[in-house]
C-alpha cells in the first residue's frame, strides 16, 4: 500500500519525537489524597526551580508553573513518586533524594516549547522541564511528582524536553521538515525560521534569532539508525548546564556523567537491563527505550559537561 508523504511524516514524528512519544497508559491514574508541601515564596531572582516545595537557585532563567506565562502540567501528572505519600511534607525532600538518580534528556520534536507543552497535554503526558530555543527553562511540575516521560525511568528520574525538531533518516522525504524550519541568512549562517502558519511562538526573548551551535546538518547513528539533525542552540547548552549542575547538587545520588564505554565514547543504544538499573547520572531517552533516538546525534554530550565545568557549578 502506498503511503502519502503527510502520513509518512506523521508516523516518523510519532516514532522519533520526544513530545510525541506513546503514552504509557490510556488514562492517567487518579491522584491520591496526600499533603503537598506548600511552595516557598519566590525570591525575585527568576532562576529558581521547585523541589518538594523548596526553591533552589540555578543561575539561569526559569519560569515555573506559578509564574505568569508558565506551563502547568499538574493536571495530568502521575501521583507523587513511590515512598513519598506517607512521610509528612517536611520530609519529602529527604525521601526524594533517596529515589531520584537520573536526568533524562529528550528533544521535543516540536521545535518550540509552547507547541511541545500543548502536545503533551493532548497526549496525557508530562515532563518536569521544557527548554526553549532561547534558553528559557519552564518547570511544569514540582520535582516530587512522577512525570510520564520515559517509561521505566519515570520512578527515579527528572525529565526535560529540549526544543528541537529532532532527527530524521538520512535518506528520506521526512527531511523536508527540517528544510521548512531552517534556512541560510544573507551572511550564509543557518537560522531557525518558524513557519508562518505558527502565529504564537512563545519565545520569551524579544527578537530572539535561534541559531544551531553548528551551522550544518549533523549526521550520526543512534540505535543503529543513520540520522540527520540540526544542533541545539548555544543558549540551550548554557541553560542546560546550569540546570544539570543544580540537579546534581540537590540530588546527591545523581552523578555528573553520561553513559559511555571504557574508551570514553558515548553509548549510542539502549542500555542493558543491568546497566540501566545501576546507572546514575545524565541519560538520553534512547538509553531507556530501544524505539527512541532523542536527544539525537546532534546533541553534544561533551559540550554540555564542558559548559558545566566552565560555570554550571
Amino acid at each position: 500500500m502506498r503511503v502519502g508523504f503527510a502520513t509518512l511524516t506523521a508516523v516518523l514524528l510519532f516514532a522519533l519525537a520526544g513530545c510525541q512519544s506513546a503514552p504509557t497508559a490510556a488514562k492517567p491514574p487518579a491522584r491520591p489524597a496526600v499533603s503537598t508541601p506548600p511552595v516557598q515564596p519566590a525570591s525575585g531572582r527568576g532562576d529558581e526551580i521547585i523541589v518538594a516545595g523548596r526553591r533552589f537557585a540555578t543561575g539561569t532563567r526559569v519560569v515555573t508553573w506559578l509564574d505568569r506565562g508558565g506551563y502547568d502540567g499538574h493536571n495530568i501528572s502521575s501521583p507523587p513518586r513511590a515512598g513519598l505519600a506517607g512521610p509528612p511534607p517536611r520530609r519529602d525532600l529527604i525521601a526524594l533524594q533517596r529515589v531520584v538518580d537520573q536526568f533524562v534528556l529528550h528533544y521535543d520534536g516540536s521545535g518550540l516549547s509552547r507547541i511541545c507543552f500543548n502536545t503533551l497535554q493532548e497526549r496525557k503526558l508530562s515532563v518536569h522541564f521544557l527548554l526553549d530555543v532561547d534558553g528559557t527553562i519552564y518547570q511544569t511540575l514540582d520535582l516530587r511528582e512522577r512525570a510520564a516521560h520515559a517509561t521505566i525511568a519515570n520512578d527515579r528520574s527528572i525529565g526535560i524536553e529540549i526544543a528541537n525538531l529532532g532527527a530524521y533518516p538520512e535518506k528520506g522525504k521526512e527531511r523536508q521538515i527540517l528544510a521548512d524550519w531552517y534556512r541560510r541568512d544573507a551572511a550564509g549562517r543557518t537560522v531557525m525560521q518558524v513557519p508562518a502558519r505558527i502565529k504564537e511562538t512563545g519565545i520569551r526573548t524579544p527578537g530572539f534569532v535561534a541559531r544551531p551551535a553548528r551551522p550544518d546538518l549533523v549526521r550520526g547513528s543512534i540505535q543503529g539508525q543513520a540520522l540527520v539533525q540540526y544542533d541545539f542552540t548555544p543558549e540551550q547548552y548554557a541553560a542546560l548546564a546550569k540546570l544539570t549542575a543544580t540537579l546534581t547538587r540537590v540530588f546527591p545520588k545523581m552523578t555528573l556523567d553520561y553513559p559511555h564505554g571504557r574508551d570514553g565514547r558515548l553509548i549510542t543504544q539502549v542500555l542493558s537491563p543491568g546497566k540501566f538499573a545501576s546507572y546514575r547520572g545524565v541519560i538520553g531517552h534512547f538509553h531507556v527505550q530501544q524505539n527512541k533516538v532523542d536527544p539525537g546525534p546532534a546533541f553534544q554530550w561533551k559540550k554540555l559537561f564542558e559548559e558545566i565545568r566552565r560555570g554550571g557549578k
